[in-house]
């Protein structure tokens, strides 16, 4: 797992496909959203836009990839993320294949406010809870970029 602000970004040259979201990331003009389906290597890297309202803890669950790694940056709003090892969690939706993800549950590790202009990597076996709220539910806009794992 890997927390830190977009002004980094040159920390990450020697991982190419982290490195180029960073940089696409970066070149974005301040608060805006890119346009729908950004793709920038096809089935490889791509980005998701999400907008919600942050809720309580108790109504997250962690979420989990296996052939992808996530990258989370905060244009707006402030979002606290928990992050766990998934082999310290229960299963609570299996595994699908075709999405990509599992839903678990159990203890955090850490937590994390992930405030406009930072980001958060999770790796396969970073089980994160996203969407909670810092003090109450707050509009929240992310962009989150999809990394094909290698190898």
């Amino acid at each position: 797992m890997i927390f830190d602000s977009i002004k980094n970004k040159d920390n990450y040259r020697h991982f190419p496909a982290l490195y180029q979201a960073l940089n696409y990331l970066f070149e974005l003009p301040d608060r805006e959203l890119p346009a729908p389906g950004v793709v920038l290597d096809e089935d490889r890297l791509f980005c998701n836009l999400v907008t919600f309202t942050s809720k309580p803890e108790d109504e997250c669950l962690y979420e989990a990839h296996r052939n992808y790694i996530d990258l989370h940056f905060i244009v707006s709003g402030i979002e606290r993320i928990a992050t766990s090892d998934t082999d310290s969690l229960t299963s609570s939706v299996p595994y699908a294949p075709e999405k990509d993800i599992e839903f678990l549950t159990g203890e955090a590790d850490g937590y994390y406010e992930v405030k406009p202009g930072q980001f958060m990597v999770c790796f396969p076996g970073d089980a994160h809870k996203v969407a909670m709220m810092k003090d109450r539910p707050a509009e929240v806009r992310k962009i989150v970029f999809k990394i094909k794992v290698e190898g």
